[in-house]
């Protein structure tokens, strides 16, 4: 027992001996407990420091920093009027400034920022703090944006040496941001130059940085190096896949690159929001992802000329295929059956000037496959054959080019189509007196074309030439010249209208437009001129799309007559050189077309389309209803122009 009370008296004295005994005792206390991290502890000796001297400087500091971390509001109330102006002044210089430089950086912490400015731009140069007080100048303008005055503070405060790794990181973080405001002044003013030896310094500095990547990027398009604006904005997203428009980005500049697959899967994995507002990318993903087509329809056309009338029900089957290293592909089935009419007794035909009898009515019948290929955007390739079982069939295929050309682009290319103007011309037929197969017109054509346009306003046209042969046909030759314009009319939420113009002019060599031997029975006049004015309406509602268009002409015809055997002298002569009469005509022409689409589910649609001509060359009614089905959803089944799937269109898969 008596042990134990001598213990406890023992730690009783060695604590009253510990105790401190004035100001500057507390406050060593309360800096140990503030350096261990007990700032309770620290608070209490600082305020027990306090007690012994209210207007000792240091106490005033150590109470203030023990209590921002226990009170930081408390803290900031106290700190403006903290100390005592004449014991600071009757400080010595080297004690004062380090004083200013830790009530500094203590209102620094607290978020005191003019105060801290304040503190530290009390320290005079030449002093032992004034490096560090620079330190923290420098902080303050970086906080602010003042990169290029933190810059220099950081050269005030290397005179003490080498900056702590903070330090040094900070500066080396202003010093990036300086560069980088280079770099960014250079890119707007387009000065590659500059923007080059700003953004060497960037790469030097912190080659994996964000905004180091983005700036090559931005270099690179200054340049005009796609290919390493898409490296940039590749590596860019690799480390930060929410790169602020950088995915956006790189799919404009696949585009750019004619690698449309390419853009669609960036712009599907990376942005999102970009594919459901870019009419461009859903087109791209309607065309590249694998679909199959189905069209039911045919055409109705009575020409001018006896015997052209044409009936042609077709079938039509397709599957649209794509990769990225092959591109576009689509294989396609026909099943038609041409038909016409039969051929009145005592009217010209093959080999007779006047039939003794009346021939039997014209039909045929047959399918057919196709193949298009479309590596990239700038080439497509088409191979086709008309139906073995035509009377006369041939091969037929394209080959086009297109030249984006910024903002006039322009399209060429040669191509070998059947002439689908009677059944003569596209299936060819019998001469019923001597059982010779005759026909099967095809229409070998080299053409450009091109437009320009704005926002409001789009030119276009276009310039061809064309050899048109057939079994039996005598060859004939034909220019063509095309140019007119579309003016935006008027648009709302979901539609557009438009008006425009047009002027066409077509002249041929022969006119080969009738049925004896030698002819072929297409449209082939001297002169054809038509002008007039065109209209269209475009829009989606709900789940359809719709297209109307249509137009007005003046059409001028000037057909020459003809030899009844154009490419048999003796067969002309034997029969007394008889001639078909030449004709002169002209008058109002028009056209009017309508499509709708409906969207059956996010991966198919169907559709039905109706169009009629009315002219000084052809009575003409076209009817196609049809469906598509893609392999995988895509964003947006519908669009402005649903597309003629039958053969003989005027909008082609490629």
């Amino acid at each position: 027992m008596s042990l134990t009370v001598a213990l406890v008296a023992t730690l009783a004295l060695a604590a009253q001996t510990d105790e401190p005994r004035d100001a500057a005792g507390w406050r060593a206390q309360s800096d140990a407990a503030y350096a261990r991290g007990d700032h309770a502890a620290a608070l209490v000796a600082a305020q027990r420091a306090l007690a012994l001297d209210r207007r000792e400087p240091w106490s005033r500091y150590a109470w203030a920093r023990a209590l921002a971390t226990v009170e930081p509001q408390a803290a900031r109330a106290a700190l403006p009027g903290l100390q005592d102006p004449e014991r600071l002044s009757a400080m010595p210089a080297e004690e004062r400034a380090r004083l200013e430089t830790a009530l500094g950086y203590l209102c620094l912490d607290l978020g005191m920022e003019p105060l801290a400015t304040m503190h530290f731009q009390t320290v005079p140069a030449g002093l032992v703090s004034h490096p560090q007080a620079q330190a923290g100048l420098a902080i303050l303008a970086v906080r602010r944006g003042h990169t290029r005055q933190a810059l220099v503070y950081f050269v005030a405060a290397r005179v003490a040496g080498r900056l702590d790794p903070s330090l040094a990181e900070l500066e080396r973080e202003a010093r990036y941001e300086v560069v980088l405001h280079e770099f960014t002044t250079a890119r707007d003013l387009r000065d590659a130059n500059a923007a080059g030896r700003a953004y060497a310094e960037l790469d030097e500095m912190r080659p994996s940085h964000p905004a180091t990547l983005r700036a090559r990027a931005d270099l690179a398009r200054l340049r005009g190096d796609a290919p390493a604006r898409e490296r940039a904005l590749r590596d860019l997203l690799a480390i930060d896949r929410q790169a602020p428009g950088a995915a956006s980005e790189l799919v404009d500049t696949l585009l750019e690159q004619e690698r449309p697959w390419d853009a669609l899967v960036v712009a599907r994995d990376l942005a999102p929001q970009r594919l459901a507002g870019d009419a461009r990318l859903q087109a791209i993903e309607r065309r590249w992802v694998a679909h199959f087509d189905a069209a039911l329809g045919g055409m109705w056309r009575e020409g001018r000329t006896r015997h052209d009338r044409l009936e042609l029900p077709q079938l039509h089957l397709a599957w649209t295929g794509s990769s990225p290293r092959m591109g576009c592909f689509r294989i396609a089935a026909e099943v038609s059956a041409p038909e016409s009419d039969t051929v009145p007794a005592g009217a010209p035909f093959g080999n007779a000037v006047a039939l003794a009898t009346a021939a039997a009515q014209q039909q045929d019948e047959g399918a057919t496959a196709s193949f298009a290929w479309a590596p990239h955007n700038h080439l497509a390739v088409e191979l086709g054959h008309t139906p073995t079982s035509y009377q006369v069939s041939n091969f037929t295929g394209a080959l086009r080019f297109h030249v984006a050309g910024g903002e006039v682009p322009w399209n060429f290319g040669l191509e070998r189509q059947a002439v689908a103007d009677s059944l003569l011309s596209l299936a060819g037929a019998i001469d019923p007196v001597t059982g010779r197969d005759w026909g099967g017109v095809t229409r070998n054509r080299a053409y450009l074309s091109g437009s320009v346009a704005n926002g409001e306003l789009r030119l276009y046209g276009s310039v061809a030439h064309a050899q048109f042969v057939g079994q039996g046909v005598d060859g004939n030759s034909e220019w063509e010249g095309e140019a007119g314009f579309w003016q935006r009319a008027a648009s709302g939420t979901g539609w557009l209208a438009r008006i425009g113009g047009n002027v066409r002019a077509i002249g041929f060599d022969d006119n080969r437009s009738y049925f004896t031997l030698g002819h072929g029975g297409y449209f082939s006049p001297q002169k054809f001129l038509s002008v007039g004015p065109s209209f269209d309406l475009t829009g989606q509602r709900a789940a359809a799309s719709f297209r109307f268009e249509g137009g007005l002409a003046w059409q001028v015809v000037r057909e020459h007559g003809s030899e009844f055997f154009p490419d048999d002298p003796v067969r002309q002569a034997a029969n007394g050189d008889p001639r078909h009469a030449g004709d002169s005509r002209e008058g109002v022409g028009a056209r009017i077309a309508a499509t709708v689409e409906w969207r059956l589910s996010n991966r198919a649609v169907a559709g039905v389309r109706l169009e009629g001509i009315s002219g000084e060359d052809r009575e003409q009614v076209r009817l196609q209803v049809y469906t598509r089905r893609w392999g995988a959803p895509v964003t947006e089944p519908l669009h402005e122009a649903p597309p003629l799937l039958l053969p003989g269109g005027i909008d082609r898969v490629f």
